[in-house]
């Protein structure tokens, strides 16, 4: 991915399947779940990726937003298989530098999942 693209207005997961388990990846966050089934792999890589949003946005620590897998990985999607598209949702309060109204973020970012 190029370093110049810092923008997150989707997230690609890619999918591996082993003979014993699936591992998870978010590409643009690299970040990484295992479980024994693509769903269990999917719901873990799912609360990690809430965690880091959440604490990127609510910190204001926006450079982690901006960690991407390597290229080999990014590679990889590219000759998987495209899976169904969902949405990862979320809601999180925004940094507070002044004294301002807090209200609620409201995000929905496209979820592109791929299994290789």
């Amino acid at each position: 991915m190029d370093e110049m693209e810092r923008s997150l207005d989707k997230l690609h997961y890619l999918f591996i399947e082993k003979t014993d388990r699936t591992v998870a990846y978010c590409l643009d966050l690299d970040l990484v779940a295992v479980a024994d089934t693509t769903p269990a792999a999917e719901r873990r890589l799912n609360i990690l990726v809430t965690a880091q949003l959440m604490r990127a946005y609510s910190c204001g620590d926006f450079d982690a937003l901006f960690f991407c897998s390597p290229t080999t990985l990014w590679q990889q999607k590219e000759h998987a298989k495209e899976l169904p598209k969902k949405s990862l949702k979320l809601e999180t309060k925004p940094p507070q530098v002044l004294p301002v109204e807090q209200r609620l973020l409201k995000l929905e970012l496209p979820v592109e999942r791929y299994a290789a």
